[in-house]
């Protein structure tokens, strides 16, 4: 027994009826494999040891080391760069934390950024305009 009317198929130029769901049989397989598609797109964003590498930012030590660096080195060095004064609100690993955990809390690995230029960092190491 059919939940409510029958309805046109919601792909686009299929005119065919459907009692149940948004598509007919033919076009059900085809959203099916476009749905696995973009979860599978989506679980290769995803990275599990991400998760790992970001618990070292909630700690107690990386809370204290980021306040002291931005009191110690108050503007963004890539400001300062360019002639300009800005104040920095990132403290950023000049070797990435997950390469070179070692050096976690080093000051002569650190710089401060103001959030533009640390977006701009961000784009550059994956690969992005």
């Amino acid at each position: 027994m059919a939940d409510h009317a029958p309805r046109p198929c919601c792909h686009p130029g299929c005119g065919r009826l459907v009692s149940n769901g948004s598509y007919c049989a033919q076009h059900q397989v085809l959203a099916d494999q476009r749905r696995t598609e973009q979860l599978q797109a989506a679980n290769k964003r995803y990275n599990p040891r991400r998760a790992e590498s970001d618990k070292f930012y909630d700690t107690a030590p990386w809370r204290r080391f980021r306040r002291y660096y931005l009191i110690t080195h108050p503007l963004c060095v890539d400001c300062e760069a360019e002639g300009l004064v800005v104040p920095a609100v990132v403290v950023d690993h000049i070797k990435p934390f997950k390469e070179r955990p070692d050096l976690a809390l080093d000051e002569t690995n650190m710089r401060g950024l103001c959030r533009p230029h640390d977006n701009r960092r961000r784009h550059d190491r994956r690969g992005r305009d």
